[in-house]
């Protein structure tokens, strides 16, 4: 039996109503959707240093909100590759774009930048699967 995915606005990267969740803002642009961000010591795996799992959470979390009302992506593999530590209060800026898109699946990416420098901190690429909405 297939489950629904129920939106609930408690995801842990971008509910609102999570009150230990990141809030996270996603926008949507024409191709890609973005969100800028700086994140806290709570995050972090050593001193100031942001765990590489939450930055792999947040790519993560910017690929699936490509999805459209008629699609829902559920992640199938995520690849990550890390070029510098983010620092705790750091801002930066999170873009994914599709790069292929297939009849059941898309392949994604996403990168993390840092805003003052545009520095890549993190970038991932991911195989979405579709999940079609019930009619």
């Amino acid at each position: 039996m297939e489950k629904e995915l129920i939106r609930d606005n408690f995801c842990f990267v971008c509910g609102k109503d999570n009150p230990k969740g990141m809030h996270l803002s996603f926008q949507k642009l024409e191709d890609r959707v973005y969100a800028k961000f700086s994140l806290s010591h709570y995050y972090q795996g050593y001193e100031n240093v942001i765990h590489g799992g939450i930055i792999a959470l947040i790519l993560d979390e910017a690929m699936a909100y490509l999805q459209t009302y008629e699609e829902r992506f559920l992640t199938g593999k995520l690849t990550v590759k890390y070029h510098a530590p983010l620092l705790a209060g750091e801002e930066v800026e999170v873009f994914a774009e599709v790069k292929e898109d297939r009849k059941r699946f898309k392949v994604t990416r996403a990168e993390i930048v840092r805003v003052s420098d545009r520095k890549k901190i993190a970038e991932a690429e991911a195989l979405m699967f579709i999940l079609k909405e019930k009619e």
